[in-house]
This record gives structure tokens, C-alpha cells and sequence, in this order.
């Protein structure tokens, strides 16, 4: 695993961005009521707001978008957990519409995957990126 000191403030960045997908998934709350949840709880700590507050409003622009990239993937709705497909948002926002170079993104989306969800989940957010990325 790379040294990721460095970068500290980048992946608590994600680390909060992929729960507050989570939470957006899961109560169908706006980006904007969850970004300033998120602001709120974590004033005190090194986290880049501007980066976490944009893909939060791309990916509820975006949302029907990133759903037909995941149901394109022939996922079945009741064998993916919600954890797997709030980090698959992450990266397909991120690729389609973001920043970060595409390896990045899965590179990232795998270590948060081996960070907040199952131990083999990991395989199943690179395969499913893979045929992502062969599909675009």
C-alpha cells in the first residue's frame, strides 16, 4: 500500500465524502442539508470542504446519470450493499464528472472499499470499475 501521509487531508476527504454518499443514498437527503451536517461535525478537522461540498452537488446533479452507469453494469439492486454502491457513485462521479484520474479513482474506491466494507468487496468495486471503464 502506498504512503499515504501526504495526503491526509484527501482521503479524509473521501473517507467523509463516501459516508456522506451513504447517507445520501440511504435517506434520500439533499447534498446541501448533508453538506452542512458534515461541516458542522467536522469543523475542527483538516478536511477539504470545497472539494467534498463539489462532488456531493455533482453527484445528486447526477444521480440518474451514475444509476444508469451502475444498472449498465447488470448489478442486481438486492446483491449490491449499500456501502459498495455509495463508493461505486464515488468513482463513477469522479470519472465521469471529477477530477481525479481514472486509476485514482478506482485506486482510491479500492482502498475505501477495504476500509468500510466486507474483506472481498474490494473485487467486486474492481470488477465492476473495470467493465465500467471498458464500457466508456
Amino acid at each position: 500500500m502506498k504512503n499515504l501521509a501526504n495526503f491526509k487531508i484527501a482521503v479524509r476527504t473521501r473517507e467523509y465524502l463516501i459516508q456522506a454518499i451513504f447517507q445520501m443514498l440511504f435517506d434520500n437527503q439533499k447534498a446541501s442539508k448533508i453538506i452542512k451536517q458534515f461541516k458542522e461535525e467536522h469543523k475542527t478537522k483538516k478536511v477539504d470542504f470545497k472539494t467534498f461540498s463539489s462532488s456531493m452537488k455533482s453527484i445528486e446533479k447526477n444521480k440518474k446519470k451514475i444509476e444508469d452507469s451502475i444498472t449498465s453494469l447488470d448489478i442486481t439492486k438486492s446483491n449490491i450493499e449499500l456501502i459498495d454502491k455509495s463508493i461505486l457513485y464515488f468513482a463513477i462521479n469522479e470519472m465521469l464528472f471529477g477530477e481525479l484520474d481514472k486509476p485514482v479513482a478506482i485506486d482510491e474506491s479500492l482502498r475505501l472499499s477495504k476500509k468500510f466494507s466486507s474483506p472481498d468487496s474490494y473485487k467486486f468495486i474492481n470488477a465492476s470499475l473495470d467493465k465500467f471503464l471498458k464500457s466508456t
